[in-house]
């Protein structure tokens, strides 16, 4: 049997085991998805066990993307330049960290056909998923402005970092909502005022609720349903060494077992 896991810190949440065992069923392979939940000090026992052979992969999420950057034996060309990683695998016995939120953000772009070049987007929050879109953004040609609620001169690899307060809603074409603000059971809570969004368009990172606050307040609204998919198909080809193709029935029966089960 293969093993994995979801590294994180209170994850009882993740649908990651449900979508993950969802894959390895539809490619006929037996296989084990454990929600993860420890300390930042255990997580180098949980290397020493993807070295040994235990499990023979790992997603990574809050509050690790970052933080786990110095314990890992290798990074990607991706996670390097993003500085995150929720993806980890052996490699020649190296713990290698990689970055599939990348892959995940591109392809709900591709999915909904949204054209970002040249549009101004406003990135809300700097986590490791917020580095991820912005890259994804950058490389397809988006100007991006990404806010947060602190400015920090130089704690950022963004170009241009703005505060809250400073967000002016005219120069906006996209907002991307990249913080968990949102998420169920807070789904009437927005990071952003209904002014500040009415008329825009808002891709919203949470999944949980389909529908967010912000995305009702909008013109227009993608949640992150897609990105979720696509970075845990994108997970498992590191995983498992072979490509994974991205049909309709298999996109929509890990929408079935995200939002039914």
């Amino acid at each position: 049997m293969i093993r994995f896991g979801l590294i994180g810190y209170k994850i009882g949440y993740s649908k990651s085991p449900l979508i993950h065992q969802a894959i390895t069923r539809r490619l006929k392979l037996e296989s084990a998805y454990e929600l993860i939940d420890v300390d930042a000090d255990e997580i180098p026992k949980l290397l020493d066990l993807l070295r040994d052979g235990y499990y023979q992969g790992f997603n990574v999420t809050i509050p690790y993307k970052e933080r786990i950057l110095p314990m890992l034996d290798e990074l990607t060309h991706k996670a390097k330049r993003i500085g995150a990683v929720n993806t980890i695998s052996l490699r020649n016995g190296q713990v290698v960290g990689d970055n599939t939120d990348y892959d995940g953000f591109l392809g709900l772009l591709e999915t909904h056909h949204i054209d970002v070049e040249n549009k101004h987007v406003y990135i809300l929050g700097t986590g490791g998923a917020a580095k991820a879109a912005y890259y994804a953004l950058i490389d397809s040609g988006a100007r991006v402005t990404v806010v947060t609620r602190i400015l920090r001169d130089s704690a950022y690899p963004f170009e241009h970092v703005i505060e809250y307060k400073d967000i002016n809603p005219d120069d906006v074409d996209f907002y991307v909502q990249a913080t968990p603000i949102g998420t169920y059971p807070n789904e009437h809570v927005s990071v952003l005022t209904k002014e500040e969004v009415m008329g825009k368009i808002v891709i919203d990172l949470v999944y949980n609720p389909p529908m967010t606050q912000i995305m009702k307040d909008a013109k227009k609204g993608y949640n992150g349903l897609d990105m979720l998919m696509i970075q845990a198909i994108k997970s498992e080809e590191i995983w498992l060494d072979e490509i994974i193709e991205r049909t309709p029935s298999l996109l929509k029966l890990l929408k079935e077992v995200i939002y039914d089960e």
